[in-house]
């Protein structure tokens, strides 16, 4: 019996000592030390379009770590507004020169790093499942460190207006974007694309759903979606999004959205405190090939921005 009583008493203490440590590590302070100090930027031309240049952007950290991203910078004298945009994984930094980003593009520069891991749908096979998650938490950590460097990056642009920059996340960026725009003051808003809370069911929501290449059966998803969101502690965006205020916090969600479940989207909505607005769009979860969608979102965060004074009167409102 007393070894009983020993043994628990031991577990008990090394997972006290784990989430301690985990919540060490999600700490403000943790999360800016993770993403050092911006020691070079690195751009090759990229190409351009009728209203913006694009660059290829690799920036090194005084930590080691590496950014690869591309910039959109708008044509035309600054200092522009600027943004840092997340998309999905399988985007990465594509993702700034998506069709019917115009709207945004005409007036505000946007960087879009590629993420610190890459999809492979093949990684969660076999052994996979055992050690992508683990590969996850580094990688989620990762993600918001590189949006604080790009926040740097931002800044050291003499084209760019610092008291205008503000930060966007869909989809898998959503939660990334929340928990960097409360733990950094310098964006003066954030905008959460198709994102919510609650992410072990989220995760799981999304494991099983059926347009995954290889959706899970409920109980193994549930199991493997708790898993990951237990590993990825404590980068819950629920538990920092009320740091955003008093700066404005943006939601837009699809109502038709089969990915996100609608308790999601509420949890996150009611952690934030005001100045929030959460803005129903009809539409399932928004996807890079949807340039029309896209389009129409883009109108929508202009529109909300202008409102705000964070992008010119004269950008171009949503229909």
């Amino acid at each position: 019996m007393r070894r009983v009583l020993v043994a628990v008493l031991v577990l008990v203490v090394a997972i006290g000592a784990l989430a301690a440590l985990a919540f060490r590590q999600g700490s403000p302070a943790s999360l800016i030390a993770r993403k050092g100090r911006l020691v070079a930027a690195e751009l090759v031309p990229a190409g351009e379009d009728a209203i913006s240049t694009m660059l290829q952007l690799t920036l090194r950290s005084s930590t080691g770590s590496a950014v690869t991203a591309l910039v959109r910078v708008p044509r035309g004298p600054g200092p522009h507004p600027a943004t840092v945009l997340l998309g999905g994984i399988n985007r990465g930094r594509r993702v700034a020169a998506v069709r019917g980003l115009d709207a945004i593009a005409r007036h505000a520069v946007i960087v879009s790093p590629d993420y610190p891991l890459t999809a492979r749908h093949a990684a969660w096979k076999g052994w996979g499942v055992v050690t992508m998650p683990l590969r996850l938490r580094p990688a989620a950590f990762d993600t918001v460190a590189d949006i604080l460097l790009l926040l740097d990056y931002l800044e050291s642009r003499q084209d760019v207006a610092r008291a205008r920059l503000f930060l966007v996340g869909s989809s898998l960026g959503a939660p990334a974007v929340a928990i960097a725009g409360a733990i950094d003051a310098r964006p003066a808003a954030v905008i959460v694309l198709y994102g919510g809370g609650r992410l072990g069911e989220l995760i799981s929501h999304a494991l099983a759903h059926p347009d995954q290449p290889a959706p899970l059966a409920p109980w193994p998803a549930s199991l493997l979606g708790h898993a990951i969101a237990l590993g990825l502690a404590p980068l819950a965006p629920e538990r920092y999004v009320a740091g955003i205020a008093p700066r404005p916090f943006l939601m837009v969600n699809g109502a038709d959205d089969s990915l996100v479940p609608r308790a999601s989207v509420l949890a996150l909505y009611e952690a934030a405190r005001e100045p929030k607005e959460l803005i129903w769009v009809q539409s399932e979860h928004v996807q890079p090939d949807e340039a029309d969608l896209i389009h129409r979102l883009s109108g929508t965060i202009v529109s909300w921005l202008a409102a705000r004074g964070l992008l010119p009167p004269s950008a171009p409102r949503a229909d």
